[in-house]
């Protein structure tokens, strides 16, 4: 009975307009506490869009026998990463929605004739959680908090939601491939992204794929 009258007192602060199906959550001042303007989405717009792409490979001027060490960078941007704020992580803790799975996935190609497909190199699949609980750590002044699982097995604790929306929707990958792999000449390679969710409190089921700059390597 404690537990409900807390809730009840906490959700009074907020305004009815709290997004779910189609509504949204209002900013508003509350004994000091700042509740950030979240919205379903943008008319128009997807639920979350792939930006600021990078490739970079060392050596791009590379032997035989090298290994080339590739970096794959980008971020998830749109209503998902909006909507990812303390106040709808402790609405969706109380209607037993308990955090958020992205699963990502990056596959490098190299380009081929127009008429064929690119040829796939390299596929890398991994997953990252942000997970909500109920905190009793002082430095947090909040029922509710998130942590984020990181795909190699790390548990990070934000401090801020927007550093919990950088660990969790801001990705940079890095792996190796051999030279010989691709062989000798000039190769145009690219990384293709792909991102996956399902549904929430905060958020309908969804995906997104985009594709990084042409990278030119040489192999000699």
């Amino acid at each position: 009975m404690v537990r409900q009258v807390q809730q009840s007192s906490l959700f009074e602060a907020i305004p009815k307009t709290f997004f779910h199906r189609g509504r949204s959550v209002t900013s508003q001042r509350k004994e000091g506490c700042d509740l950030q303007s979240s919205l379903e989405r943008v008319k128009g717009e997807q639920w979350a869009s792939i930006q600021d792409l990078t490739i970079t490979a060392s050596p791009q001027l590379a032997k035989l026998d090298d290994n080339l060490a590739f970096t794959v960078g980008f971020k998830l941007k749109g209503g998902i990463r909006r909507n990812f704020v303390r106040p709808l992580w402790e609405k969706a803790y109380d209607e037993h929605d308990l955090g958020l799975r992205m699963a990502y996935r990056v596959d490098l190609s190299k380009q081929r004739a127009k008429v064929l497909p690119g040829a796939e190199l390299k596929r890398e699949k991994f997953v990252r959680r942000g997970v909500f609980f109920w905190t009793r750590n002082p430095e947090l002044p909040y029922r509710v908090w998130a942590t984020v699982a990181t795909e190699f097995e790390t548990i990070l604790y934000p401090k801020t939601e927007e550093e919990a929306r950088t660990m969790l929707f801001d990705v940079t990958r890095s792996f190796e491939l051999p030279a010989s792999k691709l062989g000798k000449g000039h190769h145009t390679l690219e990384a293709k992204v792909h991102a996956k969710w399902g549904k929430h409190v905060f958020t309908e089921r969804g995906e997104a794929t985009a594709k990084t700059p042409v990278l030119k390597i040489d192999v000699r």
